[in-house]
């Protein structure tokens, strides 16, 4: 029962009630497409309600979540990237009919309420259950890979293994923390009394650690290659878009937007340089495309921490405008992957694999062109005004080295990127039947819907995007109450 001190986001309690319906159904009679299709309408329904909230909160800072608009945002982003992956694993649904796989959208949404718990939190309880939540099903979702199945196996462990040893780290962290603040407010800790200065420093570097680990930043990276690699493609879309939202808006609500302590600075500076340079380096020797996207990840997680480092009032829109181009930009490309996939025929996860698609499908082609072209920030893709932004922000707080490893590293994106497009203007080696096939009706739809944001927003960013962000601003401060 909600009282009307105790404040509860809306769409957590959507989505639970979805799960818990999707549950009863499955114990009364299994059905793949009807768990798809509650799970889809609890998805429209939280989107739906997504800015409402039931309650208010506690004026003493006791509250265990926030809303604001920076976490209704990021929200709209999580679900919708959700409800797009969802769609793409309706043709793996559809054409597997050895098992019942219920639990495939149930553990997607599982992860979605995990991710959202992140997103509202304002104490670090429910920021490590929806961690957890979150990292489980991840878990149990690499392992339903059916080709083969030894690499979902291989990659769950991994990633079970690794996200064990930075959830301990994190919550040594946040242990630490409350012992030095006596409070679990979710924001660094403050050192008071004869407390010494040294303690909350080492709380807040292991959270820090903790977070670049579900991050990807290097160099607590390695795990996300293999891990992509070995799960199905809607997954890898996942990991690669709602955990990655989920884990950066929680950075961004855990230290807020304002000036960085002076150690936090190096800190970032060097993970930064770091991460792009290694994610572009890496891609460059990538054979699986599903491994170059998750070094393009790695990547694109740099040059967001650049605009989480340079506070301003170009600071907000940087970072609103890079999630929502790499959040359409990257869907679109794992929906093209999708659709290039076909009952017994390539898997679409080798580049190799793509040659010649322009003379087969030039429509899939098409749109893995302009969605390759908005990760590379080349027009018309909304990612070329999304890295034009974070790079105003650096240069407004004049971080010349770091617009240095920025221009360099899109530079050596641009080599990988382009590559891709080579390979599908290439002549095809070899006539194949199974790659003029018409995809599946949804994706179709998927892929066009994603390609007309990218493009839209790349063309009139001034129209599609400068009007969402009066709604969409990261708050400079948001710990004291729901702001609207």
């Amino acid at each position: 029962m909600i009282g009307h001190d105790i404040f509860l986001p809306t769409p957590l309690l959507v989505i639970s009630s979805g799960i818990m319906i999707m549950l009863a159904a499955m114990v009364w009679r299994r059905s793949v497409g009807r768990s798809f299709a509650y799970g889809l309408v609890t998805l429209l329904l939280s989107l739906a309600v997504v800015g409402h909230h039931p309650g208010r909160m506690s004026g003493n800072g006791d509250s265990l979540f926030i809303q604001d608009r920076w976490t209704t945002y990021t929200a709209i982003l999580i679900i919708f990237s959700t409800m797009c992956i969802l769609f793409m694993s309706w043709r793996d649904v559809a054409h597997d009919g050895t098992t019942l796989v219920d639990e495939y959208p149930l553990l997607f949404m599982l992860g979605t309420l995990g991710a959202l718990a992140m997103v509202f939190s304002a104490n670090y309880m429910p920021f490590f259950l929806g961690l957890e939540i979150l990292g489980i099903s991840i878990m149990g979702l690499v392992t339903f890979r059916h080709r083969p199945v030894m690499l979902g196996y291989e990659a769950a462990m991994k990633y079970l293994v690794l996200s064990g040893a930075s959830s301990a780290i994190l919550l040594f962290g946040i242990g630490l923390a409350y012992g030095v603040t006596g409070s679990l407010r979710f924001m660094p800790p403050i050192a008071t009394g004869e407390v010494p200065a040294a303690l909350p420093v080492a709380a807040t570097v292991m959270v820090l650690v903790g977070m670049f680990f579900k991050l990807s930043a290097v160099p607590f990276h390695m795990w996300l290659l293999d891990v992509m690699e070995g799960a199905p493609i809607p997954v890898a879309a996942f990991l690669a878009i709602v955990s990655k939202i989920a884990i950066f808006s929680s950075l961004v609500r855990y230290f807020g937007t304002g000036a960085q302590p002076p150690f936090l600075n190096d800190i970032l500076s060097v993970v930064i340089i770091l991460t792009i340079m290694v994610g572009n380096l890496l891609a460059l020797r990538q054979a699986s495309l599903t491994r170059l996207l998750a070094c393009s990840s790695i990547a694109h997680v740099g040059y967001l921490l650049i605009a989480f480092l340079c506070p301003g009032h170009l600071q907000s829109g940087a970072i609103t405008v890079y999630l929502a181009a790499y959040t359409a930009s990257t869907l679109g490309v794992f929906a093209t992957m999708t659709a290039f996939v076909v009952p017994d025929g390539p898997d679409g996860t080798v580049i190799a694999q793509w040659r010649g698609l322009f003379f087969r499908r030039p429509f899939l082609a098409t749109a893995m062109s302009l969605m390759l072209f908005s990760l590379a920030g080349i027009p018309p893709g909304i990612g070329f005004f999304a890295k034009f932004e974070v790079a105003a922000t650096g240069v407004e707080h004049q971080r010349d080295i770091l617009l240095c490893v920025l221009v360099i590293g899109s530079i050596i994106g641009l080599y990988y990127y382009l590559n891709i497009i080579r390979v599908m203007m290439a002549a095809p080696s070899s006539p194949s039947s199974t790659l003029n096939r018409h995809a599946r009706p949804e994706l179709t739809a998927l892929v066009i819907v994603l390609t007309i944001i990218v493009v839209i927003g790349g063309l009139f960013p001034a129209r599609a995007i400068h009007p969402l962000l009066p709604a969409a601003t990261v708050p400079p401060e948001t710990r004291d109450g729901i702001r609207h």
